[in-house]
């Protein structure tokens, strides 16, 4: 078939030279004048439109010129004959025959592969002008989309049918074959490398009947086999085989399937040898210009890790004003030592000053909001470390989906133009609606939340919740740049009421807080993702309805009125890429929050709690995710009395330990009955990845194990309650959706092998 295809596209090509040929015997003059250019033969398109697909005007014009209009007139595809001659009347007359247009594409003899799906990936669109590269094209598509599904001998024929008014209708004919499945990948001449490491490096992979399906592997794909011996290439050059040659795959079918074999000439494994730097040096010190690169002396050669230490290298003059440093990395070949010897040769440039700094995207963000986070301004020193700052600073509040920035030359050689472009979130939303949660039960839901409060980069938020065991009425208030200083003001507001099988619980108060982030403070790339921050809140406390039969002692003595009034300082440090999505980075916050300043509550409650997102695998779905929650919290009255119930601790549920019910972790008396621990220790291990992306839709494993524990007791690490299992989250347009199953791994008796947890519409 691929054979019949390039003798159909090789008369095509000996037809064009033909009418090429005639077209241009017809203009015989070098160079001629002509009063107009007039055309012939075209019905589809106007001839205005046509004139304007060349450049030929009179009133002059050469057969060079001519020769590259006919061309030009050829390579839009309207055409398949391109004829030019003068008339009698001193006119330049274009004779063309069109091309037909498409009417409609038709698949006949597919039976595993829909017509959609094939359609999907031709993208061409009805009432087109069809020619023969168009075909060939759309036929080359079609088979290899069969390959990459598996049908490696699939072929595919078209027939062309004249419907009239110069219209056809395309149909491919196709025969499927069978569908292989890869049943080995192979690696021959390895004598160093292991094929099982080679195999992690590659796409192509082998079927296997538990991933594949979900992962879209184990079908042969002749791009990805050709892209896998590229990949091979830079694995080999990234360990020190640099002479190394991976030769075209193998493709074997047998009655089992396809195995796939890539013969691999390693060489030897050349190591680093001697390190510098030459031309331009910062202080005229190759350590100061080479510092930071990962490079050294002894390590096996990496090709990709020479070229991350030139950009390194890069940085560290662009810090300093250069930011069109040039770094060359030179080689040289020591093969007696099987060593490669490493030169950086390097030239500056002049200084760079920043000229103007353009923002653009920002239809609803004031453009100081953005500007207030730069950390280098107009007509000062181009910093590219700032720069990288200022993008993930911006990144980081949560009201762009995505930041750009790049530099543009000026008219003054030693300036440039700093350019951000910005695409705008959705960072505000009002919503009313109910939802259920295995942690709240029923729960009516009332929000209005905005994090960039009229553009200004205020955060504004006012929750109700009315329920069956939950009512809050909720404000808050963050400006994160007061007066667009570097300090942080809070407000908050709140009547708070929780029912609780043994009691209720009635919170009303609030309080206000400033921060300020470190790296304002003090000097020190250490100090860049820290913060400070200070809140004072009061509150006052009920707990009534209290059950005499279902509580604990201490819970009954708890009964009454209370008032807490106190601070907490809190030290953050943040380096999460994005707080709406986060794909990476990791949050630390450390408080102690200490009562006594009035109310009737004296207590200090020291907290740590640990959060990282870190990829482990990238898919063509997205990334896997490693996901690692840990909340410490101790809790201490001053009076020698233990801690107040409403800070006491209860895990268990969707939020804690995942394997037992709401609030059944902790200490409990001699009937039972829970009453709360004065310090908890709880860790979540998770394996986020993707199922849906474009419907927000991701899946979870986990393994969590924490408890709470007594006044007087220690925590008891080997003694805490352990689960596992798995889940779907699905951040859907009504709201968040979480399914999760928790099995307790060290079941006790009364408590349920498996906890089914679920929240939709409710604060997770």
């Amino acid at each position: 078939m691929k054979k019949f295809l390039n003798n159909i596209l090789t008369i095509c090509n000996c037809l064009f030279i033909c009418f090429f040929l005639t077209a241009v015997q017809a203009v015989e003059a070098e160079d001629f004048s002509f009063s107009k250019i007039i055309f012939k033969g075209n019905t589809k398109i106007e001839s205005d439109a046509v004139l304007g697909l060349i450049t030929v005007r009179p009133p002059n014009a050469s057969q060079k010129q001519v020769t590259q209009s006919i061309k030009d007139l050829y390579s839009t595809g309207y055409f398949n004959q391109v004829e030019v001659s003068l008339t009698d009347d001193n006119f330049l007359l274009y004779t063309v025959t069109e091309n037909p247009t498409l009417r409609k594409l038709m698949v006949d003899g597919n039976d595993k592969l829909s017509e959609s799906e094939i359609g999907s990936i031709i993208e061409l669109e009805n009432k087109r002008f069809l020619n023969d590269n168009i075909i060939h094209n759309i036929v080359t598509r079609v088979n290899s989309f069969y390959e990459a599904k598996g049908f490696y001998n699939a072929e595919i024929d078209h027939t062309v049918v004249s419907v009239g008014n110069d219209q056809v209708d395309l149909i491919l004919n196709v025969s499927e074959g069978t569908k292989y499945k890869i049943r080995e990948v192979n690696f021959t001449g390895l004598k160093l490398l292991s094929s099982k490491k080679l195999r992690k490096q590659i796409i192509t992979r082998k079927y296997k009947w538990y991933n594949s399906w979900l992962f879209g592997t184990g079908r042969l794909n002749n791009e990805a086999i050709q892209n896998d011996r590229l990949i091979l290439k830079q694995y080999l050059l990234d360990n020190g085989f640099i002479e190394a040659n991976v030769s075209e795959a193998s493709i074997e079918k047998n009655d089992e399937g396809l195995a796939i074999s890539f013969d691999i000439e390693e060489g030897t494994q050349y190591t680093i040898g001697t390190i510098t730097a030459t031309g331009d040096l910062i202080n005229d010190s190759i350590e100061e210009t080479i510092l930071g690169i990962e490079s050294e002396k002894g390590q096996i050669f990496s090709a990709s890790k020479i070229r991350q230490d030139s950009f390194i290298i890069s940085e560290n003059f662009s810090n300093s004003g250069y930011a069109f440093a040039n770094v060359v990395p030179n080689t040289q070949i020591d093969k007696a030592n099987s060593q490669v010897n490493l030169s950086f040769e390097i030239t500056k440039g002049n200084p760079v000053r920043i000229n103007k700094i353009n923002i653009t995207g920002n239809n609803k963000t004031y453009d100081k909001v953005i500007r207030r986070e730069f950390r280098v301004q107009e007509k000062e020193m181009y910093s590219g470390k700032a720069i990288k700052r200022t993008k993930t600073m911006l990144q980081r509040r949560g009201f762009f989906d995505s930041v750009d920035i790049t530099t543009a030359p000026t008219t003054v050689p030693d300036e440039v133009d700093v350019n951000v472009n910005i695409k705008e979130g959705n960072t505000g939303s009002v919503s009313v609606g109910a939802g259920f949660s295995t942690s709240n039960g029923v729960l009516f839901n009332a929000r209005l939340s905005e994090r960039n409060f009229m553009g200004t980069g205020k955060q504004v938020d006012l929750n109700a919740d009315f329920g069956t065991i939950r009512n809050n009425l909720v404000f808050n208030y963050v400006d994160p740049r007061f007066r667009d200083s570097f300090w942080q003001l809070g407000l908050n507001a709140l009547v708070s009421q929780r029912i609780f099988p043994d009691f209720d619980r009635t919170e009303t108060g609030g309080g206000f807080s400033f921060g300020y982030p470190l790296e304002e403070a003090f000097d020190g790339e250490w100090a860049e993702d820290w913060n400070f921050s200070i809140r004072y809140q009061y509150l006052n406390v009920e707990i009534d309805n209290v059950d005499p039969e279902d509580a604990a002692q201490f819970v009954i003595d708890s009964e009454g009125k209370s008032t807490a009034s106190g601070i907490t300082p809190r030290l953050i440090r943040n380096t999460i890429n994005n707080p709406l999505d986060p794909t990476d980075g990791s949050r630390q916050i450390l408080s102690t929050e200490v009562t006594g300043l009035g109310g009737n509550e004296e207590f200090y409650l020291l907290s740590f709690r640990h959060v990282n997102y870190t990829p482990i695998i990238e898919t063509k779905r997205g990334d896997i995710l490693f996901s690692w929650r840990s909340n410490f919290a101790y809790g201490k009255s001053f009076d020698g009395d233990q801690l107040p119930l409403f800070k006491r601790f209860f895990p268990g549920g969707i939020n804690s330990v995942r394997g037992f019910e709401a609030r059944t972790l902790g200490p409990r008396d001699e009937n039972n009955n829970e009453f709360g621990g004065s310090k908890q220790f709880i860790n979540n291990f998770e394996i986020i990845f993707p199922l849906i992306p474009d419907a927000k839709m991701k899946g979870v494993i986990f393994y969590d194990i924490g408890d709470a524990f007594d006044d007087d007791d220690s925590i008891d690490f080997g003694n805490m309650r352990e689960a596992y299992g798995a889940g779907l989250r699905w951040t859907s347009p009504l709201g968040p959706i979480r399914i999760e199953f928790g099995v307790p791994v060290d079941r006790q008796d009364g408590e349920d092998s498996l906890q089914t947890l679920f929240s939709f519409g409710a604060p997770l």
